[in-house]
């Protein structure tokens, strides 16, 4: 996902919801879509339009590209659980996500920059690959090098999420995945059922 600031900010006010983890701003206030044509009446939203949206939206939220996504989806088909309620799991424990979740960053971007540039241990190993799975008991911590950057050390402080599934270490700098998240404990605003129908079309 390489869209510039501006860019994002209108797919937010195409899809109708902030799918960025920051602020949009009045954008979503606005009446009427992006775009030359944004002030024509709004077409009457089919079904296959409804379910495209709702999977564009699921792809924003986690930053992961068609490809990446149709394998996620593949995998949580094969699974003898819910389809829907496995997608979004597998998403959410991704390393990129859990960083962002943890509060390392103040965003999913930042948070890939800080895997990607290893500036974080998974469980005392280095892992700089976003979309590492995490397992329950995981645990993710600053380097030592890292720890002393204030900035860092500021960022976990300051953007603490309050989830059940995650416990945070002041001391040492640490998250731990405790356990995998229900799918109405993930806080994200998407019918991934819609989802699932479209993938499956």
């Amino acid at each position: 996902m390489s869209e510039k600031l501006q860019a994002r900010c209108k797919v937010c006010r195409r899809l109708g919801t902030c799918v960025f983890k920051f602020r949009c701003g009045g954008v979503l206030k606005r009446p009427n879509p992006p775009g030359q044509h944004g002030g024509a009446r709004r077409a009457k939203e089919t079904q296959y339009g409804l379910q495209l949206k709702e999977t564009q939206k699921l792809r924003f939220y986690y930053g992961v590209s068609g490809k990446q996504f149709l394998r996620y989806y593949k995998e949580a088909a094969a699974s003898s659980h819910q389809t829907n309620v496995i997608l979004v799991q597998k998403l959410e424990t991704r390393l990129d996500n859990m960083v962002y979740r943890m509060g390392f960053a103040g965003s999913l971007r930042a948070a890939r920059q800080m895997v990607v540039h290893r500036h974080l241990l998974v469980n005392g190993k280095n892992v700089n690959k976003p979309a590492y799975q995490l397992r329950p008991g995981d645990e993710i911590k600053l380097r030592e090098k890292s720890a002393k950057i204030e900035n860092y050390r500021d960022w976990f402080k300051f953007y603490a999420q309050d989830l059940s599934y995650i416990e945070r270490d002041l001391d040492s700098l640490s998250g731990t995945l405790t356990r995998i998240p229900e799918r109405n404990e993930v806080p994200i605003l998407v019918d991934d059922q819609l989802v699932v129908e479209f993938m499956a079309r």
